[in-house]
């Protein structure tokens, strides 16, 4: 069953964001098609074969009670978690029994629960079961009353957090409460700070780039590296392309930018960057995610050698949420660099060739909605199972660079 199990299932994902800010798990939606058509045992095989320990810890979530069921009765495998529903107080018959035998079975598990019904998880094996929390408005305002008192805080410590909405309360639950992990990084907050000029260059990128032009890094390393930074990578594509440069042809990808500039003045002017440059921590979720999105779509594609095409399918889900960092219409945003057209038809008309692999990729991060990604996949006549493979790829290929 395992050979054609994927074309039978819908995923989506979250990324879940550590202490670091940076990709420390993820969190992935299953849903089954037709429930006879899947078992629990093949897929968790599946994705246990499929990941790495290098590898974001992966927290599968099933849709069917039926699928956890068949989960939580299986050998566990490491780097996989388990989800267990909001079932509030009145869960399902045989379920607590059922998760307490996975526990003893040495199960990694996850209950999610509001943070006002979280109470202690009893040690009933050699498993580890911990919380994914989330705030009532009650508790919100508990919460931000002992930030500005400096009181006790309501946030339990080591567990997962979602959807907390504002930048102090993901800051106080990764840093001061030891979160485990923040799923729904709280990106209109973040931004907020940032509205009147828009987001500056990210200054760890820099100091990486330099890194590698003084240890002489490949071409593929250096446009690599820039690719990590959005806004790194439009202000080149601006840079080349400005009457100031002077260039005598369109420059439209990174690389032919450093074939343009050479390392010398590209030194010159990553230094120049450097002092209006950010170091906000808070901002790389949001970076990243971009990055994220661009080698979906490229996973997607699946260009193999083409390295043109890979880039260009990378860069268009890279720049497809550029706007909320220039804060400007992506429309004004776009037109100050030259695009190819597939590019530009997916981004600002939502059409072209491109168009299936941007709306595939943005809908497989809507959890909440993974029940219409078959339709749409069959609409745009993209083989569900190849969908599957491109966002497992992307996952368990994840490294965290930054």
């Amino acid at each position: 069953m395992s050979l054609n199990l994927l074309e039978h299932v819908a995923f989506a994902y979250q990324p879940i964001w550590g202490a670091s800010r940076q990709l420390t798990g993820v969190r992935l939606r299953v849903r089954a098609l037709a429930p006879d058509s899947v078992d629990a045992v093949h897929l968790l095989e599946l994705l246990a074969n499929a990941w790495s320990d290098q590898a974001p810890f992966l927290l599968v979530s099933f849709v069917e009670q039926s699928l956890l069921r068949q989960a939580l009765v299986v050998s566990p495998h490491d780097n996989l978690w388990l989800e267990i529903p909001d079932f509030g107080d009145t869960p399902p018959p045989g379920l607590p029994e059922a998760v307490a035998r996975a526990h003893r079975m040495g199960h990694r598990l996850v209950q999610d629960a509001p943070l006002a019904r979280a109470r202690p998880l009893p040690a009933t094996g050699p498993g580890v079961h911990r919380y994914l929390l989330h705030l009532w408005p009650e508790q919100v305002v508990q919460a931000q009353q002992a930030l500005a008192q400096a009181g006790r805080s309501p946030l339990l410590s080591g567990q997962l957090y979602r959807d907390l909405g504002q930048r102090t309360l993901a800051v106080h639950a990764l840093d001061q409460r030891q979160a485990w992990g923040v799923v729904g990084w709280p990106e209109d907050d973040v931004l907020r700070d940032h509205a009147r000029y828009g987001v500056p260059v990210d200054k760890l990128t820099l100091v990486r780039v330099q890194q590698a032009l003084m240890r002489e890094a490949s071409m593929e390393v250096i446009e690599r590296l820039i690719h990590q930074d959005a806004v790194l990578t439009f202000r080149m594509l601006r840079l080349v392309n400005s009457p100031v440069f002077g260039a005598s042809r369109e420059v439209t990808t990174i690389r032919q930018a450093l074939m343009l500039l050479g390392q010398r003045r590209l030194r010159d002017w990553l230094l120049e960057l450097m002092p209006g440059a950010a170091a906000d921590r808070e901002l790389l979720p949001v970076r990243l995610a971009m990055v994220l999105r661009g080698r979906l779509m490229e996973h997607l594609m699946d260009a193999g050698v083409q390295h043109d095409l890979a880039t260009e399918i990378y860069v268009t889900g890279l720049f497809s949420r550029l706007d909320r960092l220039t804060q400007e219409p992506l429309t004004t945003t776009l037109r100050r660099v030259p695009l190819s057209e597939p590019m530009t038809d997916a981004l600002l008309r939502q059409s072209g060739p491109y168009f299936p692999y941007f709306d595939i990729a943005q809908r497989l991060e809507r959890f909440d909605e993974v029940q219409r990604l078959p339709a749409v996949c069959e609409a745009a006549g993209f083989p569900l199972e190849q969908v599957n493979r491109a966002l497992l790829r992307t996952l368990a290929h994840w490294r965290n660079s930054l």
